[in-house]
C-alpha cells in the first residue's frame, strides 16, 4: 500500500471525503511520519548493512567517530578487510584483553594510546558516537549493521519500509492524533484513546513475531559446525 492509498483509506474511515477538509493532507503526512517512526522505534528499529549511513569512514589517528542520529543500535560491525569488530559498551569495556605476539596478555585501556588495526568500538561513549579501540594507523571505513529509523520522510510518492502486514496499523496512530485535534468537529478524546490503544496493542504483537522470526534465524555453533 502507498502511503497515498494509505490517506484515500484514513479519509474514507473517518468520513472527511468532501473539501474543505476536516484533516489536510499535510496534517495526516506530518500524523503518518510520527506513527511510522514510532511503530519502527518500538518494535527495536529496522535491519540495515547496505544504506549509505552504514559505511563510516575514519582517518589515521581517529579516536571518536559520530554516527548517523537514525540508528537505534549497533548489532555489529566488519572493516575494509572483512575482519569482525566486538561492540563493546563503555561499561564492559575492562573485561576485554589482548595478547603480545608472545601470548602474553596485555594491560590495556582506552586512554592507552595503543595504535593498530581497529578491534573493538566501544559504545555509549557520547551519544550518537563510539570510540575505537585500537585507534587506527591508517585510513579506511567500516561497514555497520544496526537496527535504525527509517531514512527518509513519508510522502505522497514514497514508499513505506515497513512491512505491508503493519502499515494499515499506522492509521490507528494516525486517527488518534486526528482526533486529538483541537476543533469543534474533530476533538474526540474517547475515540483518540481507543486509537491508540489499538495502535499500541498491534505493536505488542509485532514485536512477538519480530521476536519469533529473529529466533528462527539464529543458528548455534556446535564443533565448527553451523546448526539450525
Amino acid at each position: 500500500m502507498t502511503p497515498k492509498e494509505l490517506l484515500t483509506l484514513f479519509r474514507k474511515e473517518v468520513d472527511d471525503t468532501s473539501e474543505p477538509y476536516l484533516w489536510s493532507d499535510e496534517e495526516f503526512y506530518y500524523y503518518l511520519n510520527e506513527a511510522q517512526d514510532l511503530h519502527v522505534r518500538l518494535i527495536g528499529g529496522i535491519a540495515d548493512r547496505r544504506s549509505p549511513i552504514t559505511k563510516v569512514s575514519y582517518k589515521t589517528g581517529d579516536q571518536f567517530k559520530k554516527y548517523d542520529n537514525r540508528i537505534l543500535r549497533i548489532k555489529g560491525a566488519f572493516d575494509e578487510q572483512n575482519n569482525i569488530l566486538t561492540i563493546r559498551n563503555l561499561d564492559n569495556f575492562e573485561s576485554v584483553y589482548l595478547e603480545d605476539d608472545y601470548g602474553q596478555r596485555l594491560n590495556i585501556g582506552l586512554e592507552d594510546g595503543r595504535t593498530g588495526n581497529i578491534k573493538y568500538l566501544i559504545t555509549d561513549v557520547e551519544a550518537e558516537e563510539f570510540q575505537f579501540y585500537l585507534i587506527p594507523d591508517h585510513d579506511g571505513w567500516i561497514r555497520l549493521y544496526v537496527y535504525r529509523l527509517p531514512l527518509e520522510a513519508v510522502t505522497a510518492s514514497s514508499e513505506f519500509e515497513i512491512p505491508s502486514f503493519h502499515q494499515l496499523n499506522l492509521l490507528n496512530w494516525v486517527k488518534h492524533k486526528a482526533y486529538m485535534k483541537q476543533d469543534v468537529e474533530t476533538f474526540d478524546l474517547s475515540k483518540s484513546a481507543d486509537f491508540r490503544t489499538a495502535f499500541s496493542n498491534w505493536i505488542v504483537e509485532a514485536k512477538k513475531e519480530k521476536a519469533s522470526r529473529e529466533d528462527r534465524k539464529r543458528t548455534v555453533n556446535y564443533g565448527g559446525i553451523p546448526m539450525r
